[in-house]
């Protein structure tokens, strides 16, 4: 296990549209660890998608209470944001210029049938093993090691 790297009061995935990869990522995050999470987009959509939503299910996680939202209605001081997608990142620019950035591909953007569904599956495997790495060097504030 590695050793605590950061504190942090909450971790605050950001995709561009806020409808699959950061509500993943989010619920993902919620199973490894007590340091709480959110989710925001930097365009947020109107809804968080259907696939996501059966993805998340299909592997014991709920997005059942998931909406989207801005980052600007999200982001609080010293939270620890994590930008899932490329776009997100750039978007960001120096607005949050302390971030991590997992570049985890679409799969809102894959089409339609066997492969769409594949792309959700192949996203959320790849958000788990990376929150998976990273669950553990994380704690909250007031730890001991502060």
């Amino acid at each position: 296990m590695p050793t605590p790297l950061r504190t942090a009061p909450r971790v605050v995935f950001v995709c561009t549209h806020n409808s699959a990869r950061a509500h993943l990522a989010a619920a993902l995050w919620k199973r490894h660890s007590t340091v709480p999470a959110a989710s925001a987009g930097t365009q947020p959509a109107s809804r968080v998608h259907p696939r996501a939503v059966a993805t998340a299910r299909k592997h014991g996680l709920s997005l059942a209470l998931a909406r989207t939202s801005h980052i600007d209605e999200t982001l609080r001081p010293d939270d620890l944001v994590i930008a899932v997608c490329d776009n997100a990142h750039e978007q960001l620019g120096p607005k949050v210029p302390d971030r991590l950035h997992w570049s985890v591909p679409d799969p809102t953007r894959t089409g339609t049938g066997d492969a769409f569904a594949d792309a959700f599956a192949d996203a959320l495997s790849d958000l788990a093993d990376r929150v998976d790495r990273l669950a553990p060097a994380v704690r909250p504030p007031g730890g001991s090691d502060d």
